[in-house]
């Protein structure tokens, strides 16, 4: 609802250090499957003719950096702390209570580092495949997750989330456009150029495309786009408004807001724009659709009983029943992966807080924080929650774990919203 009113109001005219120092809450429930793993800084010794060794602040905060929090933050590890001036061998390692010895070397040829990575258990067995990686210094900080991921899934058998991107609404090259960034808030990167209000991305489940709402033609329409910025699709629905847009996660289908009389209503269309269908009439305004992972469900906000409500409805538009009750305003449903909880915002004492509810047995509970916390968007494994918040007096987009836990801003230019987390694991 808070998002279909800035949108109308948008329409308005139209329509009228050496390592990295990680604190990090582990579950004790989950502390005796966690993996102590020693990251020692890298070395720098070239390997082929030409290279030249790469200095530590070259690599220590664009590599380094992301790769231990990545690590830390990962639910599976805890960095094993070396003592400082002795070589990082096994027996170091061991004598740290570690599980495994990651050695890394970098150094530079050309514009371009070299990265080789080598994961060595106790036994000084090598459990990581060799691979070299080329990085330009603006792709380190990718280089990193690479690396992170890859050794999460040699250990846990799962990736991790490292490699996935969240999508956001940034103002601050003087309009709303999309912007892109990495899990950690790393290579915030603009991928629309539109000089008008461009917000709301959302995720298709593949991971490479974005709905999104733009006044690019002088009214509120959805285009979509890939996750590079081009092969830009507009929609057109024949509607007045539409925003708020959401990929279905098992077919092409896509839900929205639409309106054809100012009064909003949830519409379904396919992503070439065709077979639209609408799925809510009651005459009051409903907003902000979100799918189900399964695809079966939709749930919704509505004022249909006198405040906005988060109601829950089969695809086809039937079986809707209302799922929140507990405060006078509550908006911006999004599932987690498994389907068991909701986050919305719901307003607590005057102000906008993270509620998430509990699918299975009903129960709500209250993600706490400073100033106001709203649209939630969770991360593709379900421990994350990404969303926006005014608490340092601009909005920003912040990270934390389901649990509220482990809170990280990732943005500070301008002012940021909207945040969307990619679908799946990479």
């Amino acid at each position: 609802m808070k998002k279909i009113l800035a949108v109308l109001s948008f329409a308005l005219p139209a329509l009228l250090s050496a390592q990295t120092d990680v604190t990090v809450t582990i579950d004790p429930s989950q502390a005796s499957q966690i993996v102590r793993i020693a990251v020692p800084f890298p070395d720098s010794v070239p390997k082929t003719a030409g290279a030249t060794v790469a200095a530590s602040e070259e690599i220590r905060e664009p590599f380094f950096a992301p790769l231990t929090r990545d690590l830390a933050y990962s639910d599976a590890f805890a960095i094993a702390p070396l003592p400082p001036g002795i070589a990082p061998t096994i027996e170091v390692a061991k004598r740290a209570g570690a599980h495994y010895l990651l050695k890394i070397n970098v150094f530079r040829e050309g514009p371009d580092y070299l990265v080789d990575p080598e994961l060595l258990d106790m036994t000084g067995a090598s459990v990581l495949k060799p691979q070299r990686y080329r990085s330009p210094r603006a792709a380190l900080t990718r280089t990193a997750h690479t690396i992170a991921n890859n050794i999460l899934r040699i250990v846990r058998g799962t990736p991790g989330i490292f490699m996935t991107r969240i999508a956001f609404a940034s103002n601050r090259t003087g309009n709303w456009e999309i912007w892109l960034m990495d899990w950690d808030g790393a290579n915030q990167t603009q991928i629309t150029n539109h000089g008008v209000i461009s917000i709301l991305p959302s995720w298709a489940p593949d991971n490479e495309r974005m709905v999104y709402t733009s006044w690019l033609k002088g009214t509120s329409d959805m285009w979509i786009i890939n996750r590079r910025g081009g092969g830009r699709i507009r929609l057109h629905t024949g509607l007045n408004l539409n925003t708020s847009a959401t990929f279905s996660p098992v077919n092409n289908d896509i839900a929205f807001v639409g309106s054809t009389n100012g009064n909003p209503d949830i519409y379904l269309i396919n992503d070439a724009g065709g077979n639209i269908r609408r799925l809510t009439s009651t005459g009051s305004i409903e907003s902000t659709p979100e799918w189900s992972p399964n695809g079966r469900q939709i749930s919704f906000t509505s004022g249909r009983s006198g405040t906005p409500q988060i109601y829950v409805m089969d695809a086809e538009g039937t079986n809707v029943r209302r799922i929140s009750f507990e405060g006078d305003w509550n908006d911006d449903a999004t599932w987690s992966p498994d389907g068991e909880r909701i986050a919305y915002t719901s307003r607590v004492r005057g102000r906008f807080q993270i509620r998430i509810h509990n699918t299975v047995t009903g129960e709500t509970r209250i993600v706490a924080g400073e100033g106001s916390n709203e649209q939630p968007s969770w991360s593709p494994d379900g421990r994350w929650i990404t969303f926006q918040s005014n608490r340092g007096g601009k909005w920003q987009i912040y990270r934390m774990r389901a649990d509220g836990t482990d809170l990280l801003p990732l943005t500070s230019q301008g002012e940021n919203k909207e945040p969307d987390w990619s679908k799946k694991l990479e």
